[in-house]
């Protein structure tokens, strides 16, 4: 059975109100640095785009073409990925124990992504001239 698009948008659209209300409500119990409206109202709207999208996605059972993983283009994509996931835990691994002895209270996860980025782009880049 296939479900059409726009049921599949409305089934994403009430399991992600759902769970976007039970993550804000969570947060507004548990947490106290804010009315817990507040709280709630910014916890829920975080979550919600990512929990309709996510569950959109899993409904989708359009046909892909079988051939897409075989391209250079998917290969080389695929082996840039699994190198900067490789390197982005070795940076964190050494920030998470340079962090412990000079005990910093908060690491910035965000340089992470952008580190993971910029490693896959380059990886990318250099398959491309290597191989392409």
């Amino acid at each position: 059975m296939t479900t059409t698009r726009t049921t599949r948008w409305t089934i994403a659209a009430a399991a992600g109100t759902a769970v976007a209300a039970v993550v804000g409500l969570v947060a507004a119990t548990t947490r106290d640095d804010a009315p817990d409206i507040v709280t709630f109202a910014v916890f829920a709207a975080a979550t919600l785009p990512f929990v309709v999208a996510l569950v959109a996605i899993g409904l989708d059972r359009t046909e892909h073409p079988e051939q897409a993983e075989d391209s250079i283009e998917s290969q080389w994509t695929t082996r840039a990925s699994s190198g900067a996931f490789y390197d982005t835990i070795v940076a964190m691994a050494v920030t998470a124990f340079a962090a412990s002895v000079l005990d910093w209270e908060t690491l910035p996860l965000w340089i992470f992504v952008l580190l993971g980025l910029a490693d896959m782009s380059a990886r990318l880049v250099i398959l491309q001239r290597r191989e392409g």
